[in-house]
């Protein structure tokens, strides 16, 4: 087998498995988008839609006609608007977020600049925090939140979002203070500054791509979360988007594609939106975390 053969099957297996993998993620996708903006009789045809229309995603703004539609496509299994988990997941997932930047932010530093007995144990627990699965912290979480008063609400589903948003941030924003010289806050120590004027005039401002890139990645693991909104809340008025659309299924068959589909596109183009917006500073904090000294 000559170079040039080998070369010419290398080059076509890789074009052969990047079709296979575009394939793959742009087919769910495309059925997805198209049933949104489908009308009712093309809701199950896979081919191009004949009609388009964006009111299915205009009604997830306004509650009475959508109220009426439920009415008629999930046969009143819906119990509110989809306005209501859309605001349920913004707050969750906004103030899970911003907590979890803003705390790993302090610990991140921490560990990125002071010297201390414990400090490597401290490390391997967060890192154990951080892979540890999930799903084994829904029990004892809920017990917990029973007996604070907890369990049911809004602050106690972002209370449970943090045990798992908060270990990425801190590795992360360790990651990225470590990038930063430590000469320049010395220097800055040396003119005069105290330590926390040298981290708020020197640090934090360098430090802004990994600020929003946790954000990001905070928000996002908060948005997409079901595992602990359906052991967690049990009041419809606290539902948020992922299990919101619990109410298109019933028996595993789905009563309201065009609701599924809108409400999930929906739900899938937030964090993207967001990603596209602060791409600049993603990939600089992405980059510059990935680095080690």
């Amino acid at each position: 087998m000559s170079k040039e053969y080998r070369k010419i099957k290398t080059k076509l297996m890789i074009i052969i498995a990047a079709i296979l993998l575009i394939l793959w993620i742009t087919i769910p996708l495309y059925w997805a988008f198209k049933t949104s903006i489908s009308y009712p009789e093309e809701a199950w045809n896979p081919g191009l839609p004949t009609k388009v229309t964006f009111e299915n995603y205009i009604q997830l703004f306004n509650p009475y006609p959508f109220a009426k539609r439920y009415a008629i496509g999930a046969e009143a299994a819906l119990p509110q608007p989809v306005i209501v988990p859309i605001k349920n997941s913004f707050i969750v997932a906004i103030i899970a977020a911003t907590i979890s930047t803003i705390m790993g932010m302090f610990a991140g530093y921490n560990l990125a600049r002071f010297h201390y007995k414990g400090k490597r144990l401290a490390m391997y627990y967060i890192l154990f925090t951080y892979i540890f699965p999930t799903f084994m912290l829904a029990i004892p979480l809920m017990i917990i939140l029973k007996q604070i008063g907890l369990l049911n609400t809004l602050q106690g589903l972002i209370f449970v979002h943090l045990a798992y948003t908060l270990p990425y941030s801190i590795l992360m924003l360790r990651s990225y203070f470590m990038e930063i010289p430590i000469e320049l806050e010395e220097s800055a120590l040396i003119d005069g500054c105290t330590r926390s004027s040298s981290f708020l005039r020197i640090t934090l401002p360098l430090s802004a791509p990994g600020l929003v890139t946790s954000f990001v990645f905070a928000f996002t693991l908060s948005w997409n979360d079901l595992l602990f909104a359906l052991i967690l809340l049990s009041s419809t008025e606290l539902y948020t988007l992922p299990l919101e659309m619990n109410f298109f299924l019933w028996g595993g068959e789905i009563v309201d594609p065009i609701g599924l589909s809108t409400v999930a596109v929906f739900t899938g183009i937030i964090p993207v939106i967001l990603y596209m917006v602060l791409q600049k500073y993603i990939i600089i904090g992405l980059v510059r975390g990935a680095l080690k000294r």
